[in-house]
């Protein structure tokens, strides 16, 4: 068994698609030792070679064999083939025999059904024939004993048996019948003409037995066909329409626009009276309903000729033309109701509920709408397909055409002349916003809830809603109501213009203007009583942005197409937006204007005059109560975007004014230098603290706070740099000034109190470290070249917030646009003064004078080192001696990073491990 088994192994082996002479040897014979079975293993192979020889000469002997039995079988296969062949052909000669058998034997048998068929018409067309004869002799024996009953049945079964024989009217005798039959048509309509002569239009009750007749002779015209009853129907609606022509007509008293409803009240009377009239008529003819039409038609004829003969007097008579056009339309929509089988007010009641939920715009709201819509429209669909379900498609069709042919019938004439209407109401509106305004008591408030805007807004909102409810409603939904929200439109612009107007103005009359030194037309005197009314027109401004927004969507789902596509009131929403922008910028210019006069005490302060420092300055603590008094009222009164704003417009104009006030500070000395140095410090946490007034759970935004901070410090290096000794003042200016220029550094020496020779040689060492920085080929990494490092810092902060803000970026929420929005940024609102060191929004010193010829690129200067920087300073050693650090502990990070860098470099020999 294990021979067997081993035996079995080595024949897989052998039969692997992978297999390895090499490596099979080798694991039969790992050793020199192992070689003795080696002969063993070579008989054991040849007896396996010689088996499978053997097999596969029997394999060989037996695959002839059976080719020579498989050639045999494929010959008896052809054979029987052939065989099944010759068969098929036999069978298909023998059907076509019988084929030829079967034709031969039917072929009389077709000749006789032709002719059963043949004489089964003719038989059915005698018939037919005798019928229509007979049923031609009793229509004629009906009509002339005027039997319109009878004469109804067997004309309808004349025409039936006469439209058999419409393919045989070359006969003779068909063509006879015909012609009778038409005579007899023609002598029933006239007939039946007669018989509804005999009713009278001013009978209130006819004759009984005349209206059976009547009901027969309908029956008759039925019969007769589309055009008979057209006929007929047109002459009962034109004799009835005759009476109304000699009533009413366009001249004369019964010409009154105020008198329209009379006409309709005639018409609903005519209906009530006659309903046993019309209750004869078939109700598929719809009577009633077409002499309305015709009604409708000679009226707006009538009212047209009315209307053109006093179109001069229309504008006098407003009220007159108002109650014509609210009795049309009431009739208008009662006829529709009436015949079209439908009610006429939802649709009204929706669009009011849609009118007074117009404000409410949120998301709840909107989905609660859209479903409540959803739900009576399925409603009103499951409506008309039960009342459609339960009558004919030709009567579902009238009640359609009923529904969609009365509203506007008549009305439509009005629109020529609805002008004077929309003019009237634009003037009524007018008056009522000069009254408004005139009463307005512009009361202050000083919450932060937002829910308080002026009274004038909220009854203005409101007369416009009634003005549009009475438009839709009474009036029209067309052109008019289209023109009348352009003219609300232009009432709008007109409520912006007032709000503008009660702002305190500049000294220019403007209330944009960007605060400057030497110039006082940009000044606005605001009083605390203008701070509560300015910050409530902000609000009203905001309310009504929010208002015209929904009060338009309103609108354009109330217009007919193509209409409401038409209606924008994205103007109005931008002019209450500007409003809103004018009014901050008012408020900023007020505050700009309490202080300047903190700016102008600073600049009378003699500077070089002081030998120590105390506590801060008073034009500090007037700083401080200036910002105390107007920042809680500014900031209780605007919502959190609002005063964002007017914390960033602040800090963006006042930072650049207090800079530039320093230079008009003539000279500072050293200690006057240190107290400046205090104040601005002082200063600048007056002004972080400041978006926190009248708001006690609120904080800075840290974009406002990192703002401030880098303006600021602009300011607090300027002062470092002034109050420096002589001998280090250039590398000082270098260090904590890198963007300054040469004109720059005259406009500090400038400020500085020094003498006339110490100023040269200030200017000649300045110069010289410009040279030595030059020559040493560092061209781009000098204070002129540091301007170019920050140019995009802080140039997205001057336009003001939308309405909805949510950036939560005071920096980026800001505007960009000056003349609408406050002051510029820190480069346009320098004041005009000192042509030199100006601060831009990069952190850059420019100029045009002074060492401009001394300007060229220079290299970077070797970093100090903290004893250095410690000496240069009377104050601010803690601040040298970290720079030095920093500048120390960035040069030892750079040479590590190095070392590790050449430590990943594989150069093929070993390493030794690194000092560092």
């Amino acid at each position: 068994m294990a021979s067997s088994a081993a035996q079995l192994d080595q024949a897989d082996v052998f039969a692997r698609d992978g297999f390895d002479v090499t490596g099979y040897i080798n694991e039969m014979f790992p050793s020199e030792d192992s070689l003795v079975g080696l002969d063993p293993l070579i008989g054991n192979l040849k007896q396996k070679i010689r088996r499978v020889d053997g097999d596969i000469l029997v394999a060989v002997r037996q695959q002839s064999t059976s080719g020579n039995r498989a050639r045999q079988d494929l010959s008896k296969a052809k054979l029987v083939i052939e065989d099944l062949f010759v068969k098929t052909n036999e069978i298909r000669r023998k059907a076509e025999q019988s084929e030829v058998m079967v034709q031969e034997i039917c072929r009389d048998i077709k000749k006789l059904d032709y002719a059963k068929q043949h004489l089964t018409h003719t038989i059915t067309a005698l018939r037919r024939l005798a019928m229509l004869v007979t049923a031609v002799d009793q229509l004629q024996r009906s009509t002339e004993r005027q039997e319109y009953g009878e004469c109804a049945h067997l004309l309808e079964a004349v025409q039936q048996l006469a439209g058999h024989f419409s393919s045989f009217v070359q006969i003779p005798k068909v063509a006879e019948l015909s012609g009778r039959l038409s005579a007899l048509q023609k002598s029933l309509q006239m007939n039946v003409q007669r018989e509804f002569e005999l009713l009278g239009v001013g009978e209130d009750k006819p004759n009984p037995l005349l209206l059976d007749r009547l009901r027969a002779c309908c029956l008759v015209v039925d019969a007769l066909g589309f055009s008979a009853r057209e006929d007929l129907i047109d002459r009962i609606c034109k004799k009835e329409m005759g009476v109304y022509a000699q009533i009413f007509s366009s001249t004369g008293e019964t010409a009154a626009l105020d008198r329209m409803e009379r006409r309709y009240n005639w018409l609903r009377k005519r209906l009530k009276a006659r309903e046993e009239v019309w209750a004869v008529f078939p109700e598929a003819w719809r009577v009633p309903q077409l002499l309305c039409l015709m009604f409708c038609n000679i009226t707006k004829t009538q009212l047209a000729e009315i209307l053109d003969s006093k179109a001069a007097e229309l504008g006098a008579n407003v009220e007159g033309l108002l109650i014509a056009v609210k009795s049309t339309r009431d009739f208008e929509a009662e006829m529709a109701q009436k015949f079209g089988g439908g009610p006429a007010q939802p649709e009204a009641e929706e669009e009011e509920r849609g009118l007074d939920e117009g404000d409410d715009n949120s998301p709840a709201s909107r989905v609660r709408q859209r479903y409540e819509r959803m739900f009576r429209e399925k409603q009103r669909a499951g409506d008309d397909s039960l009342a459609g379900g339960g009558s004919h498609p030709p009567q579902a069709a009238a009640e359609t055409a009923a529904r969609t042919a009365f509203p506007g019938s008549v009305s439509s004439v009005f629109t020529p002349h609805l002008h004077v209407y929309v003019d009237a109401e634009e003037a009524g509106l007018r008056e009522r916003l000069e009254v408004l305004v005139r009463e307005e008591t512009w009361t202050a408030w000083e919450d932060a809830q937002q829910t308080n805007v002026l009274r004038s807004s909220s009854e203005l909102f409101a007369e416009i809603k009634k003005s549009l409810q009475r438009c839709s409603k009474f009036v029209s939904k067309g052109p008019a109501l289209f023109q009348l929200c352009t003219a609300f439109q232009r009432l709008l612009h007109a409520y912006a213009g007032k709000l503008v107007g009660r702002l305190p103005k500049t000294n220019m009359g403007l209330t944009t203007g960007t605060a400057a030194a030497g110039s006082t037309d940009w000044q606005v005197k605001l009083v605390d009583e203008d701070v509560p009314v300015v910050c409530t027109i902000i609000a009203t401004a905001e309310y009504c942005g929010e208002v015209v927004g929904a009060l338009g969507r309103s609108i354009a789902k109330m217009l007919d197409p193509p209409f409401g596509q038409q209606v924008d009131v994205a103007g109005e929403e931008d002019e209450f937006q500007a409003v809103i922008t004018s009014a901050l910028n008012v408020l900023l210019l007020g505050l700009e204007t309490r202080l300047e006069a903190s700016l102008s005490q600073m600049a009378r302060i003699s500077w070089s005059s002081l030998d120590s420092v105390g506590d801060q300055s008073d034009f500090v603590n007037t700083f401080s109560k200036t910002l105390s008094e107007l920042g809680p009222k500014i900031g209780a009164a605007l919502n959190e975007n609002h005063f964002r704003f007017f914390c960033d417009k602040l800090a963006n104009s006042l930072a650049p004014r207090f800079f530039e006030a320093i230079f008009r500070c003539r000279k500072i000395g050293e200690a006057g230098s240190q107290q400046l140095l205090l104040d601005t410090q002082a200063i600048k946490g007056l002004l972080l603290e400041f978006p926190t007034a009248g708001r006690p759970n609120s904080a800075a935004a840290p974009s406002f706070a990192t703002f401030v901070g880098r303006e600021m410090g602009k300011a607090e290096a300027l002062l470092k740099v002034v109050g420096s000794r002589p001998e280090n003042l250039v590398e000082n200016f270098f260090t904590l000034m890198p963007a300054g220029a040469a004109p720059d550094f005259q406009r500090v020496i400038d400020l500085k109190v020094l003498r006339r020779q110490e100023q040269q040689s200030l200017l000649e060492a300045f110069s010289r470290r410009i040279g030595r920085s030059s020559a040493g080929g560092s061209a781009g990494s000098g204070p002129a070249s540091a301007a170019a490092s920050g140019s995009a810092a802080t140039q997205s902060r001057e336009r003001p917030p939308p309405r909805s803000s949510t950036s939560g970026d005071p920096a980026r929420d800001a505007g960009s646009q000056a003349t609408t929005s406050g002051p510029a940024n820190a480069s346009t609102s320098a004041p005009a003064g000192p042509p030199a060191l100006r601060p831009t929004s990069s952190s850059s010193f420019t100029g045009a004078s002074g060492l401009a010829a001394l300007s060229m690129p220079r290299g970077t200067a070797p970093s100090p080192s903290a004893g250095e920087l410690s000496s240069r300073f009377r104050f601010g050693a803690n601040t040298a001696a970290a720079r030095a650090q920093a500048v120390a502990g960035s040069a030892t990070d750079r040479m590590r990073e190095s070392f590790a860098a050449m430590k990943n470099l594989n150069l093929g020999f070993t390493r030794k491990a690194d000092g560092l």
